[in-house]
Parts: structure tokens; sequence; C-alpha cells
């Protein structure tokens, strides 16, 4: 009788304990890592204790900063550390301690949850969007790396002992990219992959002593377009998993309506095969990343543009820029769509995409989100290509019903892929130009037109070759912008001349962000037809920058944003240039081992635009960008002219 009572005694207990730490159903070994964003508490009403850590593995609270100096700091004081939770905000029902010496805010909360989910880990992600300036800095030499790390684990992991089972590093971006004034540098490829391995040993060195694993992750870009900048083999090698950004694929930034996040290509799409989730997949796995390495990101909110037409029911249409939203212009949450749209707007869903959007032909607003199904078939998707699991930006922007969705993909698999049918004798963009180019030679790169033919190979002179502006007056005519371009070919690499009439010459950098002056651009596609079914700028495909400076302060600098496996080799660009009475002459020499996929031989074919932009004021941005293809989409090698190397 007695030992029936103790065992009464003993389940009733379990199940009292059971309640107090309720045990999370999630899929075995896939993780589910969400974002917490420090600020949402404040500006939401979104509280560490709103955080169905149940259905979670891993949560990552973002952001820190990194300092001037190259050190890990808190983001926000007030709200990491400041704020005294009352009873009905705090994950344990009882109000924060008033004693000043006593920790508060969210690191006290994760605290809190840690113990009522026993099951969760959090790590401290460092950077962000906003916060990446200072690590080229931090990660230039040996002795700024040893200090980076130091300062972030003394802070993080020993000061706020307990908060943080290891660190999420979301570096945007290194080598180019970023909000400005980001700083980057070339060799920010190789120092990452030697900041990564500082990380990991510190970490190392610190879990020995802890008795535990700690952990290394980190933030990585979506798009399929930016291997070139990273030392993936190598740089994984560090790290327990890489939380792969796959969404803002397409955003208000862009002149067309598009998905933010589509799982695959879809017929129709005016941008890159690259900018889907299923080709930023494919593009970690080729470069020799184990899929379990991998987590998928999926995003808790979409995009929304105005003024677009009802033709296709929004989709793929020009428009007038961002929709208003309730936090922000152009982009809206899941649960805010829940709530204020869902009754008013009709939901499509793209059985190829395999992602829903919203439209209504009142407002002629186009929303581009994520909803329970299409999470379901990204997870699903995680699933079938045997990935670490799924990520999610941001938690506070979804409900149950989105992360419900994860564990039913990780238990049913992905939808069926539909491929676009596409009648590859078609030329879907015609090509804007052939192009004859004869081999050369005494080309002499010294600014001046000597050594060329007296008939120039292009003229950028009219209203028909503009493929960019900002406004329908923002091309004045040719004495505003205009060109003459030479070129030629040799074995040992391309050869072109500029002449360029400028009424206002402006470039105020020599970095990344050289396109936000006055500049020239090519673009060269190696594969044209051959290729065609996978539009988007692939690993054998280039696109390089060369600015003049400003013949005063800012020097003369070159640049590739996609480059094809190597953008190194673009410090061998020769240039020159003169300044003219109405402009500048640039002549510019490209060597064989920038371009490395491009055959330089007789009878070769490839794809080439030659384009010149154009800004009238040191305060703004690019305003005109005529181009040798009016239709050229940067991202498009479909829009690029055809030329033939000759004799």
């Amino acid at each position: 009788m007695c030992k029936n009572k103790f065992f009464i005694w003993v389940l009733l207990m379990a199940i009292v304990m059971s309640g107090c730490n309720p045990k999370p159903n999630l899929a075995e070994g896939k993780r589910v890592v969400g974002y917490y964003a420090q600020w949402v508490a404040n500006q939401r009403g979104y509280f560490v204790s709103n955080i169905p850590a149940d259905k979670l593995t891993h949560i990552n609270y973002a952001f820190a900063n990194v300092t001037d100096d190259g050190k890990c700091v808190l983001g926000d004081i007030a709200a990491d550390t400041g704020r005294v939770y009352t009873a009905e905000e705090s994950v344990s029902g009882k109000a924060d301690s008033t004693d000043p010496t006593a920790l508060h805010g969210n690191f006290n909360q994760l605290l809190q949850l840690k113990e009522k989910y026993p099951h969760i880990q959090t790590l401290i992600s460092v950077g962000g969007w906003t916060w990446s300036e200072n690590f080229s800095d931090a990660a230039l030499t040996d002795e700024s790396r040893k200090a980076f790390v130091q300062s972030c684990v003394d802070l993080f992991l020993k000061q706020y002992k307990g908060v943080f089972d290891g660190i999420d590093i979301d570096w945007e971006y290194p080598v180019s990219g970023g909000e400005e004034p980001n700083r980057a540098r070339p060799e920010d490829k190789q120092n990452f992959t030697l900041l990564l391995a500082e990380f990991r040993s510190q970490l190392d060195e610190l879990g020995k002593a802890d008795g535990k694993q700690y952990l290394l992750t980190i933030a990585a870009p979506g798009g399929g377009d930016n291997n070139s900048n990273y030392e993936w083999a190598e740089l994984s090698k560090s790290l327990d998993w890489i939380n792969v950004m796959t969404y803002d694929l397409h955003g208000v930034w862009e002149t067309k309506t598009n998905f933010n996040a589509a799982l695959y290509s879809s017929s129709g799409d005016p941008g890159s095969g690259s900018q889907t989730v299923d080709g930023s997949i494919r593009s970690y796995l080729s470069a020799g990343i184990p899929s379990e390495k991998i987590v998928l990101g999926v995003p808790f909110y979409g995009h929304g543009w105005q003024g677009v037409p009802e033709t296709n029911n929004g989709l793929f249409q020009a428009n007038t820029g961002g929709a208003p939203g309730k936090y922000e212009s152009g982009s809206f949450y899941y649960t805010e769509l829940k709530a204020d749209y869902f009754d008013t707007y009709t939901r499509y869903w793209n059985e190829e995409a395999q992602v829903p959007w919203l439209y209504n032909p009142s407002t002629k607003i186009f929303i581009s989100y994520d909803d329970p199904e299409s999470i379901a078939a990204k997870a699903g998707y995680a699933k079938d290509q045997n990935l670490g699991g799924v990520m999610i930006w941001e938690l506070s922007q979804g409900d149950d019903d989105m992360l419900n969705a994860i564990q039913a993909g990780f238990e049913k698999g992905g939808l069926p892929h539909i491929v676009p049918t596409v009648d590859p004798d078609a030329l879907l963009v015609p090509r804007p130009f052939t192009m004859e180019l004869h081999r050369i030679s005494g080309i002499t790169i010294d600014g001046k037109l000597d050594d060329w033919s007296p008939e120039p190979n292009f003229v950028l002179n009219d209203a028909s070759q503009i493929a960019h502006t900002v406004a329908p007056d923002s091309w004045k005519g040719p004495q505003d912008l205009s060109g003459e371009v030479w070129a030629g070919w040799s074995e040992e690499g391309l050869y072109f001349a500029l002449k360029v009439v400028d009424d206002a010459h402006y470039q105020t950098v020599a970095d990344t962000d050289l396109w936000h002056g006055d500049y020239a651009e090519w673009q060269f596609d190696t594969q044209l037809e051959r290729d065609y079914n996978e539009p988007g700028m692939n690993n054998d495909d280039y696109q390089i920058g060369v600015s003049v400076g400003d013949f005063a302060g800012v020097p003369p600098i070159a640049f590739a944003w996609f480059n094809g496996p190597d953008a190194s080799n673009v410090m061998a660009i020769q240039q020159a240039q003169v300044q003219t009475p109405d402009g500048y002459i640039l002549e510019v020499f490209f060597p064989k081992e920038l371009l490395k996929e491009l055959d330089l031989s007789e009878g070769a074919v490839f794809g080439m635009n030659v384009s010149l932009s154009d800004t009238d004021s040191a305060s703004t941005q690019q305003k005109v960008m005529l181009s040798t293809s009016a239709t050229r989409i940067y991202t498009d090698p479909r829009t690029f002219g055809k030329i033939v190397l000759v004799k």
C-alpha cells in the first residue's frame, strides 16, 4: 500500500513538473533557429515571454555591436540588461527585482526562458545590416582578430555567463555590399576565414574549462551569386552551421514586383534564376559545404509595392514604389497581413515558385509574403535536401501557425517541383545587338586615343539607350551624358577606350560604392544561350565597374561585383584617364587572368554590355545610365549583347 502511494506521488510530481517545463515536440535532428530582435519588446510589445520556445531549438538574440576599435559591445544597454520587467511581461510570471545590481532586461528574461525550456540554446548575434561597418577592421590582422574575439567571449560568455551558449556572426558583408558606410577590402575574403578560426579556437578553449561545447554560426547571404567573396570549404570547418538568409531576394528596390523568397524559379520571372531559395541553397552545396551545416532561412514578413496594374494579378509588373506598411514602407509582417489584409485582398498561389501573394485591384497594392503553406514547403525542401533545419527572421512577425508549419514540413517533406516549360530554341529576350570585335595590338594604356581607329565600336548618345533613370527627365541630352566606346581583343585580354561627355562630373568614393557617382561598367556572359534556362549572374559571369575618380582628391578605382570564381584579380586591371573640357577619356585593359572563363580566341562568342552612369551632385546617387543594351538588367545576362571575336 505504501509503495502504491509512493508511485502515485511520483506520478503526480512528474505531471506537475512536465507542466512547469513543457516538453517540445520537435523533429529529430532538425534545427529551428529563431531570431529575436532586441527592439521588439519596446516597439511592438513582443516580449521574450511571448516566444513559443517549445517550437524552437535555438534563439539568436539580435544584435550586439562592433566598436570602431574592433570590440564587442551591447547593442542596446537598456533593452539588453536595463529594463525592469513586470510580472505580466516576464517569463517567470514574477516582477523583476528592483535591486540595481541584479541582472535585468532581455538577458535576464532569456535566462528565465532557458530555465523553463531546458532544451533551448541561445546565441548572441553580432553585427547585422546596420552594425557591420567595423568588421573589416576587426578582422584585418592577427592581433585585431584575437582582440575582437576575446572581447566577445569575455562579454557574452564570461560576464553574462549562462545567458548564451554561443556566438552568431552576422557580417553583412565581407569584400562588398551592405549598408553604407561599410568598410570593405578584397582581403576580407581570407580574413573572415581567419576570424572564424580564431572564434573557434577561443570558444573551444573556454568550452574545455566550462565543460561544454560553445556554438559558432554565421548568417550568410542568399541569392546564389555571393560565393566568390568567401572561402566556404575552409570557413565552414570552424562553424556548427550556416544560417542562409534566403529572403530579400527581391524587394521594393526593384522596378518590377516579384517574390521576396520564391522557393523555385517560375515562368515569366524577369529576375535571375539564382535569386531563389533553391538557387541559393544549391550554390552553397556546390561550394562543398556539408548539407547538414546549411540552415535555410524563412521570412515571417513580406514586401509590398503600390501603383501596380491588374495585369497578371500584379505579379512581375511595373509599380510606383514601396507600399506603406505599419512599421516601415514596403515591409509587411505576417501578423499584420493576417489582421488587416487577408479579408480585403485576394490570395494567389504560384505552383512553380511555391509561394503566395496578395493583390487588391482597388488599392493597386501587391504583396509578396510567406504563409503556413509556403513555410511548410520550404521546411519540406530542407528535409528532402538533408539540410540542418530552418532559420526564422523574425519571431515577433509570425505566429504559432507559421511555426507549426515548419514541423509539418519536416514531417511530410516538400511539394513536387514543377519546372517551368521553356522552348530551348526560343529567345525570350532578343539580343540587343551583335558586334564583331577585331584583334588589336600596339595599344598603350595612357588615356589617349591615338592608338585607336577613328570610328568607335559603340556610340551612346540617345534616349533609346537609357537603361536606368530615376525620373523621366533625368537625362538632359548628349551634353548631360554621352560617350564613344572603342573595343578590341588579344589573347592577353580585352582593351577598351571611352570618350565621355559629362557636363557635371562627380565621384565621392574610391570603394565598392563607386556606382553612386560617375563611372563606367562592363558586363560579360561566357555562356550566352548555353545557360539560357539558368538566368542570373553565375560563377562564369562578370560585372566590373571602373571609376576615374574626381581628378582631385578621390583616386580612380576598379571593382568587381560579380567576377566568376575569384574577384581578387580585379587588382590586375590597367586603367588610365585624362580629363577633358567636357568630360574625360578612359582607357582600360582587362587581363585574361581576370576573365578566366572567357574564351579569347578567333571565332569565340560571349555576351557583353558597356554602360555609362551619371550623377550631377555629390549628395545624390546614380540618376541615369546609358547602355549598349537599353534592356539591361544587371543580374540577367539574357539582356547582354552578342560579341564575336574576329581578326
